[in-house]
């Protein structure tokens, strides 16, 4: 909107009116007059194209013999708004806590005043109920990530003239909270050749698509392993063929949104020998009715809560016996 125009007069006699035209070219004679300006001020309306305008004012007196006198020419240079050349990204879908793509906008045109940013953060994909933030007044802006929710940014770019102005897209940021672990591997302890407790990893939240990685170590940290090649899903199957303790974990990496990698407690696999009886007493040599020296058996190796049944055999073997009742 341009400033409004005012005339003054001097000389002359009796009550002025005022007519107020527009025109074309740069003169005072010729113009298109303006319905309903009659006033010794105007204002324009607002322009919508670009280009040079041309207003004056006609000035009359009623006196006896006066005649018209006409203003100099208003010139107003209407130029085409400031233009965003580059916009900032539409959307990014982040993790809680990430860093996030910056905002940023190159702007072009406009007048040869310095150019004015402001950044507003709105709840709702609309600038209708934008709030301005304070301290962004740059053409870029790094939001926070901080918070969970949908977040929608926007900037506007202002020159000192009037209605020098434009607004960018609305960049739209989703922050989602940070991946963590929903089910961890479990440790177990079985026989050489047992069959170990499944190695199985699940997660909640992050964003995009996950790759999974189990690692080995000798010591029970879940940093510092070795990569195992070709486990890439969530669940691993430990060996079993070797006795000793190994200790599993698994590493969870997101394939966008700044999701960090997230890591799984480790998980012990201790491979226990099988088990070995300790050799029996030796042969012993009793008379009818006597009584037998009591049999006693121990063992190595094994894991778990050991149970006994004896036998009897008619043969010298420890296969094909009868089990004892109650033994």
């Amino acid at each position: 909107t341009a400033d409004k125009f005012e005339v003054s007069f001097s000389g002359g006699t009796g009550a002025p009116s005022y007519k107020w035209f527009s025109n074309n070219a740069n003169s005072n004679t010729g113009g298109t007059l303006i319905t309903g300006a009659t006033n010794k001020t105007y204002t324009p309306e607002a322009f919508n194209t670009v280009g040079n305008f041309y207003f004056y004012a006609e000035i009359s007196l009623n006196g006896n013999g006066c005649s018209s006198a006409f203003s100099d020419v208003f010139e107003i240079n209407v130029i085409a708004d400031p233009v965003i050349d580059v916009q900032p990204v539409p959307a990014q879908e982040l993790c809680q806590s990430s860093t996030p793509t910056a905002l940023s906008v190159t702007v072009s045109g406009g007048t040869s005043s310095a150019k004015t940013y402001q950044w507003y953060k709105s709840n709702t994909n609309s600038i209708a109920d934008g709030s301005p933030i304070p301290g962004e007044t740059l053409d870029t802006f790094s939001p926070s990530t901080d918070t969970v929710g949908t977040f929608y940014y926007y900037v506007i770019v202002s020159q000192a003239e009037s209605g020098c102005s434009v607004t960018s897209i609305i960049s739209e940021l989703k922050v989602n909270e940070a991946p963590e672990f929903t089910k961890q591997p479990t440790s177990s302890e079985i026989c050489l050749d047992g069959t170990a407790t499944l190695l199985e990893v699940a997660y909640k939240n992050g964003t995009g698509t996950p790759t999974y990685q189990w690692f080995t170590n000798n010591t029970n940290l879940n940093s510092g392993g070795t990569a195992i090649t070709g486990e890439t899903s969530s669940t691993y199957n430990p060996p079993t063929n070797n006795v000793g303790e190994i200790f599993y974990y698994a590493v969870i990496s997101f394939s966008s949104g700044g999701c960090s990698e997230i890591v799984s407690n480790t998980a012990s696999v201790n491979v226990k020998p099988q088990i070995t009886v300790a050799p029996i007493a030796a042969l012993q040599t009793i008379c009818i009715g006597g009584t037998a020296d009591k049999f006693e058996v121990s063992f190595s190796g094994g894991t778990g809560a050991p149970s006994y049944q004896w036998y009897s055999n008619n043969s010298n073997n420890n296969t094909g016996g009868t089990a004892i009742a109650g033994a």
